[in-house]
């Protein structure tokens, strides 16, 4: 969508609009839902904090953050970063008790899968896009992008159990974050009009709009599992699936240079022991 549009900002706030429709009609079509939506306002304060609604800035900044250092770091050190970031976040989120399932302690093994998660991504890396200069403030931004997802993770699931709703929490993730991604695109129009892009060839490819109910569905579903998984853990299986979900585009309809190599395979299989060391290690705390 950001390729077809000129500017990946835009291209995420017309996926955003796409999320936040879809999200209105499901919200507005179920009487719990539209009760728990009426409520949140009097949660706020007694039950809330206000900034666990600000959990769709993190989705901007991850955006932000993807649409402006892909280019000079390269995929692959983009999301070794980005992977570092989530990761690392996730272990201090989860100590502090920012998400919903309360505080966990930063163990040697916790960290241990944190530090294989990145290694994995960094051996699935190798033989494809690793061309991108090293720029310390590039790599800085696509640390904060991982970071913010993290929190972004952990506040949207302190509203889904407030409310009881994960598509409430979702919704409003979703008006947050449109309107950060919308506050950007008015100040790139303000000072590089040509390089804000273009909706109308969007009508080419209509089909790249399921882009926003996959976003809905990520949302709503990291807001509902957060509390008990906590957001390390989270962030591990989500990597695991989106390692699997890239083998399964690759396969199916390749990019340009892309392939299904060793390196992937590796890279996939150190993952899902990262989930898998994270798993147990967590089960032993509770124990």
């Amino acid at each position: 969508m950001g390729e077809l549009t000129g500017n990946g900002v835009l291209g995420a706030l017309l996926n955003f609009a796409v999320g936040l429709l879809l999200l209105v009609v499901l919200v507005g079509s179920r009487k719990v839902t539209r009760d728990a939506l009426r409520a949140l306002p009097s949660m706020v304060g007694p039950q809330l904090p206000w900034w666990t609604l600000l959990g769709g800035i993190g989705g901007a900044i991850y955006v932000i953050g993807q649409s402006t250092t892909v280019a000079v770091l390269g995929v692959a050190l983009f999301t070794v970063a980005t992977v570092a970031g989530s990761t690392g976040a996730g272990l201090l989120v989860d100590k502090v008790g920012l998400g919903p399932g309360g505080r966990v302690p930063v163990t040697a093994w916790r960290v241990v899968a944190a530090l294989l998660a990145v290694v994995a991504v960094w051996v699935g890396s190798g033989g494809r896009d690793a061309e991108g200069a090293v720029s310390i403030p590039f790599l800085l931004l696509a640390l904060l992008a991982g970071a913010a997802g993290a929190v972004q993770v952990g506040v949207n699931g302190r509203v889904s159990t407030a409310t009881g709703q994960p598509l409430v929490a979702t919704l409003v993730n979703f008006v947050v974050g449109l309107a950060a991604l919308l506050l950007i695109v008015l100040v790139q129009g303000m000072f590089d009009p040509a390089g804000v892009g273009s909706l109308s060839p969007v009508a080419e490819k209509p089909w790249l709009l399921v882009g926003g109910a996959m976003g809905v569905l990520f949302v709503a579903g990291s807001a509902w599992s957060v509390r008990a998984l906590g957001v390390l853990l989270l962030s591990l299986i989500v990597l695991a699936g989106t390692l699997v979900g890239a083998v399964a585009v690759d396969l199916v309809a390749p990019t340009e240079g892309a392939t299904v190599n060793a390196f992937l395979l590796a890279g996939i299989a150190l993952t899902f022991a990262s989930v898998g060391l994270a798993v147990v290690r967590r089960s032993g705390h509770r124990a």
